[in-house]
């Protein structure tokens, strides 16, 4: 499990490279879940052979490891990120990548969640002010949500999508 000791307590962040350093950070640490809302995937750097690695590290350490991205739109995944790609050919069902109901794609918020105990939050999608917290009331808020938007969600890319 996580210890979020180990890592910065609650704090804002106003740039894109400073958001993606905090993703890594802390995703790398994940021990048994990585969940992610998010509009497209390119914010974080889905297409980077750095985050199909952590992808990786994470799948290898437990066959009860699971990873949800929930995606507004997964075409940039399913055109730019091969390797995870081939990734969710390899472990299907424990890594899955879904496309939010109509209904929600509007909405502008961005969460990833790691390990049900810290949460990056991104107030809008247009923006690349990111807030990491490890408060109880924030992951719990997060994990409902994604609750919400995976419930509701469609696969959008299959185990049998071949990706370039």
């Amino acid at each position: 499990m996580m210890n979020p000791q180990d890592l910065q307590s609650y704090r804002r962040i106003d740039t894109r490279s400073e958001a993606r350093s905090a993703f890594d950070g802390i995703a790398s640490r994940a021990q048994r879940s990585l969940r992610i809302a998010d509009d497209r995937g390119e914010f974080y750097g889905f297409d980077r052979k750095a985050f199909a690695d952590v992808l990786e590290a994470l799948l290898g350490r437990s066959r009860d490891t699971t990873i949800e991205l929930v995606l507004h739109d997964a075409s940039f995944v399913e055109q730019h990120c091969p390797r995870v790609v081939a990734l969710l050919r390899r472990n299907w069902p424990r890594l899955r990548v879904l496309r939010s109901e109509e209904s929600a794609r509007n909405y502008p918020r961005g969460f990833v969640l790691v390990d049900d105990c810290v949460v990056l939050r991104r107030p809008h999608h247009d923006s690349a002010l990111t807030f990491v917290d490890f408060d109880e009331e924030a992951v719990a808020e997060a994990r409902t949500l994604l609750d919400e938007l995976a419930a509701g969600a469609a696969v959008a890319i299959s185990a049998n999508t071949t990706g370039l």
